[in-house]
């Protein structure tokens, strides 16, 4: 297969998430635009909220794709609802880290 049929494959899975990804990132703009000048350390609450996010996410991530959770059996099934978990843990700390401060 070519590049180009690889990113057209590409283009066709993401294309009914656009919005949510354009949502995402203006959120996150506006997060790091409105919190820029960040005073104090992050409350303690910062990181029961994004481990539970990130919990959620990956308890939720079989669903987006009418799957189940008990269908995720193989190692490489469990890696990938990991990195889920994970990248939706970064993206909400990276969301949240501006607003949850102290003093």
């Amino acid at each position: 297969m070519s590049l180009d049929g690889i990113l057209i494959i590409l283009w066709y899975a993401a294309k009914p998430w656009l919005w949510l990804i354009a949502l995402l990132l203006i959120a996150l703009v506006a997060s790091l635009w409105f919190g820029r000048n960040p005073k104090g350390k992050p409350h303690a609450l910062l990181w029961p909220v994004v481990i539970a996010v990130g919990i959620l996410a990956m308890l939720l991530a079989p669903t987006l794709t009418q799957s189940q959770l008990s269908y995720v059996a193989t190692w490489p099934d469990r890696l990938m609802l990991l990195a889920m978990g994970v990248g939706s843990m970064l993206f909400c700390w990276l969301l949240l880290k501006s607003w949850f401060r102290s003093g």
